[in-house]
């Protein structure tokens, strides 16, 4: 049960990071063109769902673009971070049972 819970956030939250990657991608590019703006959205569409990178070019187009504060972008695109932490070291004192 809670590992459906945990894909369904992962991919909700995914959705809010790819556009937050994609405004950001459209700002640091000073994507005018259609040209511009199309590159900044298939480039997106690759980078948003791998782990790290994704998540941290989700932090920056939500601080530099949305105008959210680091640390609330920090614990939207980074919460799984903490999560895995916990469910590892869960798993190293299970084993040692």
């Amino acid at each position: 049960m809670m590992r459906v819970f945990f894909q369904i956030a992962y991919f909700v939250v995914g959705i809010v990071q790819f556009f937050a990657v994609w405004d950001g991608a459209e700002h640091f590019l000073g994507a005018e063109s259609f040209i511009g703006k199309a590159f900044a959205f298939v480039a997106s569409l690759f980078v948003t769902y791998i782990p790290l990178l994704g998540s941290a070019l989700g932090v920056y187009g939500a601080t530099n673009v949305w105008d959210w504060s680091i640390t609330k972008s920090l614990l939207l695109f980074f919460w799984y971070v903490p999560v895995y932490i916990l469910f590892i070291g869960y798993g190293f004192i299970a084993d040692r049972k």
